[in-house]
């Protein structure tokens, strides 16, 4: 942790969802002070990418019971995300847009919330993230393997859980089982056309992908 910085109250944000194509992309805060700091790394609060589904759900919920307040969630389903990346690619921008806004969200909430004024993010496609805020007393950090922060590895817990109550939804509106990542799902979303017709895809995926070319053919 001191390697990345000396703060002793401060955010960590990370994403889930980015690189999948069905679901939703969920963005996720949590407020870390020196209170407790100790207790989240003593009750194995880690990289969520290097923990098994079932163990990121216990440890969301006891997070969740113990420190509700500490946590600040955004989330776009599918269909509003598409909406969103349409508005913003006709101005220019791209997905990583949407990923800088709704990291900003979440800082400015928690921010809001507790007076805290650092913020460690796992880096993204995104260099100018300071240029959205509109509270400018916060210091935002950009950092590479930004989990070896707790509150960074934290919020890489909450946004696994939410991204993954997100999958659980779709799959059982639509009765299809959808799978996670980018590039084993093609089968699953012709299987989808088939039963929803394409123009349901945008209620399910990220359309923007080059995935979807090869779902519709």
């Amino acid at each position: 942790m001191n390697e990345i910085h000396s703060w002793t109250n401060w955010i960590g944000t990370d994403e889930s969802g980015k690189g999948d194509y069905f679901g939703p992309l969920v963005v996720a805060g949590v407020v870390v002070n020196s209170e407790c700091s100790s207790e989240l790394l003593e009750n194995g609060i880690t990289d969520g990418k290097n923990i098994s589904n079932t163990r990121i759900r216990k440890l969301a919920n006891w997070m969740w019971n113990e420190y509700e307040r500490h946590i600040e969630v955004e989330q776009r389903m599918p269909d509003e995300y598409n909406n969103e990346y349409d508005d913003l690619e006709n101005r220019g921008e791209n997905s990583s847009r949407i990923l800088a806004n709704m990291h900003i969200n979440v800082i400015q909430t928690l921010s809001k919330r507790f007076g805290v004024k650092y913020a460690l993010v796992d880096k993204f496609p995104y260099n100018n993230m300071t240029s959205l805020l509109t509270q400018k007393d916060i210091k935002i950090k950009q950092v590479t393997k930004g989990e070896r922060d707790v509150a960074v590895a934290a919020a890489s817990i909450i946004a696994r859980d939410r991204f993954l109550t997100g999958m659980e939804t779709l799959s059982k509106k639509y009765e299809l089982q959808l799978p996670r990542g980018a590039y084993q799902v093609i089968d699953a979303g012709k299987e989808f056309v088939k039963l929803n017709g394409v123009n349901s895809l945008r209620n399910v995926a990220k359309l923007h992908f080059r995935t979807t070319q090869q779902v519709i053919g």
